[in-house]
């Protein structure tokens, strides 16, 4: 679990309300993906235009984007405690290399390398820098 990153998210964001902040932590246990919004959404007995209004008046990233640094994350985290490759997560996740490589350039704007550089730290800062004041 992300523990570190889920402490610092209700640090900084106290005031989220029941539902951005089960998402929240969804995500975070989950250390990605908690399904589609559609999916998601329907489980809250929303549509997924509401769950994306909901979180946006939260200051909550939408939930790709939120998924997506959490899922980064975990990966660099495995990375720096276990000293494994990316490639190694990826096959022992059941996902492709390539599609892995492509998601963190895709979160991130950088390559798995400078993301390795920066460290599980910057990616926490990164992560809560997309939640919006609120």
């Amino acid at each position: 679990m992300l523990a570190s990153c889920l402490s610092a998210i209700h640090t900084a964001r106290p005031s989220l309300t029941t539902l951005p902040r089960a998402i929240v932590d969804a995500v975070a246990l989950a250390e990605g993906p908690i399904g589609t919004a559609t999916a998601v959404a329907r489980r809250l007995g929303l549509d997924r235009f509401r769950l994306a209004r909901l979180l946006r008046r939260e200051g909550v990233p939408p939930l790709h984007r939120l998924s997506g640094w959490a899922i980064v994350l975990s990966w660099v985290l495995a990375a720096e405690q276990d000293g494994v490759s990316l490639c190694w997560i990826a096959f022992h996740t059941h996902r492709h290399p390539s599609a892995c490589y492509r998601l963190v350039k895709e979160v991130t704007g950088l390559s798995w390398s400078e993301v390795r550089l920066r460290g599980s730290g910057w990616i926490e800062r990164e992560l809560l820098g997309q939640f919006k004041p609120g």
